[in-house]
């Protein structure tokens, strides 16, 4: 069990980034409650989401099975093992997913937010349809052009969405984009306007409706820049946990 301390320290952070997204959707002249708040608790140990999942419900009430953002199979594997009768939250795999881990996390992730390859739709489909259940699913756009981030070309999404009809068990609710890591705003907000741009291009065309209206954009750096620019969903760790011991295991 943590300290009271720490225990401290979860609610002023969670105070802290609260503010943050009401600020920004003030800013933006936005309503708050329409701007989703995905902490990401890659590295972090069970407990540490069982104490920002408490200071969330405390300062923001009760979300019914929140979600938590982590990056790879095996840390979700892990957790999902630790989960007790009483934890009232899952997980959202917001990372890269190879196709040879499809069959160990299909059944345990309630989002995913990467989908970035038919190949990989096909086998989660697959998966999923063997499971009998769906998944909620955005697919992830390169909005900054860096050869090193996954994610499919903003010129190739009209295809890919369209494509994404024929799986039957993936629930496509939107996009998402990890946006340039830099210090000029300008830069990172030409990202988030990319994917704003894209989802109405979509929409222009026929290739998605009205229920495709995820957004999912802007993390502990830039995550009330992304709200100002259209984000639904903000991905938030460090800011909720605190620094990330990338020694751990994940």
């Amino acid at each position: 069990m943590m300290d009271n301390e720490h225990s401290i320290g979860v609610d002023e952070r969670v105070r802290g980034v609260l503010a943050g997204v009401t600020d920004a959707c003030e800013r933006a002249g936005r309503d708050p409650a329409r701007v989703r708040l995905l902490p990401v608790s890659k590295t972090h140990p069970i407990e540490a989401v069982r104490q920002v999942n408490g200071a969330l419900e405390r300062q923001a009430g009760h979300v019914p099975h929140r979600l938590f953002g982590e990056n790879h199979v095996q840390e979700i594997v892990a957790k999902t093992d630790e989960l007790r009768p009483d934890d009232d939250f899952g997980f959202a795999l917001i990372g890269h997913l190879q196709s040879n881990k499809v069959n160990a996390v299909a059944g345990l992730i309630d989002e995913f937010q990467a989908l970035d390859s038919l190949k990989l739709a096909g086998r989660l489909d697959r998966r999923l349809n063997t499971l009998g259940r769906g998944l909620r699913v955005l697919v992830e756009v390169n909005t900054s052009g860096e050869a090193a981030k996954h994610g499919i070309d903003v010129d190739d999404a009209q295809d890919f969405c369209r494509a994404l009809a024929d799986f039957d068990a993936l629930t496509v609710a939107g996009l998402m984009t990890v946006a340039v890591n830099s210090p000029d705003r300008e830069r990172v907000a030409a990202c988030f306007d990319r994917l704003v741009a894209l989802q109405s291009r979509l929409r222009d065309d026929g290739v998605l409706g009205s229920d495709w209206a995820e957004l999912s954009m802007g993390m502990s750096g830039d995550y009330p820049l992304a709200i100002e620019h259209g984000a639904t969903t903000v991905r938030v760790g460090t800011a909720l946990f605190g620094p990330r011991d990338y020694g751990t295991p994940a």
